[in-house]
């Protein structure tokens, strides 16, 4: 069986590093959730003209956000 990790790694504009962690039941689900998790900081921090299907790292000024998936055998 596998579970699939979907790990966001923050440096946010106040200097402070955040990682919050997620699961999923298959890669199809890790994906879709680490698109829509780029895609919410995009708007957030109005970042334009990123696909979140295939980009899953964006940042600025000493900023950044970066999404991984990591596959796990359990």
């Amino acid at each position: 069986m596998k579970i699939w990790l979907i790990i966001a790694e923050t440096l946010g504009t106040d200097g402070e590093y955040y990682t919050e962690v997620y699961t999923a039941f298959s890669g199809q689900s890790a994906g879709e959730y680490a698109s829509s998790l780029i895609a919410d900081m995009c708007e957030t921090m109005d970042v334009q003209g990123v696909d979140p299907t295939s980009t899953w790292e964006i940042g600025g000024n000493e900023w950044f956000y970066r999404v991984r998936i990591q596959e796990n055998e359990i």
